[in-house]
């Protein structure tokens, strides 16, 4: 059995599934750059991590050579109009019959407990969409998937369970962070007072944390199958 992860970033995904599986199973991570690749020495005997551009075709050496393809967290890295160029990447890395798991983030379904919270929510989606970020891909995953030729077998939306909460609302805080200076960095918003408010309403709710501030983003999960004679 082969596995690959797609913008696999530091692989852990991989590592921690090599605790599970048997050492027959390959795992071969892919991202377009190595810069948060592990040092070789850590790498365990059957994990792999190589370079990949997936906005393009994969090499021919790798079409029909998995039996999953493990997408995550690739909200803020892609834009909607490559979303279709991904998938049918990752379906050619697929064997006939294979398997698409990808996990993501809506935020634009997100689970918002306070006042300060949904204001700075609505200020924050104004911004995204003003510096021409469009999460909204996320929304229609299911039917990007379907319309080059996957099966959806599942696909769940949730919400973080309890213990899950407050590293949700810390770690999303964190990203948004980086979100919002990659904005500021790239001039992709030239509604500077809309960022600026954005920036003071972030700060806000950071100060906020103590108070059991819940500020988390949907997770959302499918499983997708490749049809044996998709033609992608």
């Amino acid at each position: 059995m082969k596995i690959a992860e797609v913008g696999t970033g530091t692989g852990i995904w991989l590592f921690d599934l090599a605790q599970d599986l048997p050492d027959t199973v390959h795992r071969h991570g892919y991202d377009i750059s190595p810069r948060q690749f592990p040092p070789e020495q850590l790498w365990t005997s059957n994990v792999k991590l190589r370079l990949m551009d997936s906005l393009r075709d994969p090499p021919e050496a790798l079409h029909g050579k998995y039996d999953v393809v493990h997408l995550r967290m690739w909200a803020s890295n892609l834009r909607t109009k490559d979303v279709k160029l991904v998938i049918r990447s990752v379906s050619k890395l697929l064997k006939p019959g294979g398997y698409i798991q990808w996990e993501e983030a809506n935020l634009l379904n997100q689970d918002v407990r306070s006042v300060a919270g949904k204001d700075f929510e609505a200020q924050v989606n104004k911004l995204f969409v003003s510096a021409g970020i469009d999460y909204s891909w996320v929304t229609h995953l299911p039917f990007s998937l379907a319309s080059c030729g996957m099966t959806i077998i599942e696909h769940k939306e949730r919400q973080f369970s309890s213990g899950l909460i407050q590293i949700g609302t810390n770690t999303y805080l964190m990203a948004l962070r980086e979100i919002l200076a990659g904005i500021k960095r790239t001039g992709s918003c030239t509604d500077h007072a809309l960022l600026q408010t954005c920036e003071k309403g972030l700060d806000e709710l950071v100060v906020s944390r103590a108070d059991g501030l819940v500020y988390n983003w949907g997770p959302v999960s499918l499983l997708a199958q490749k049809f044996c004679s998709a033609r992608i």
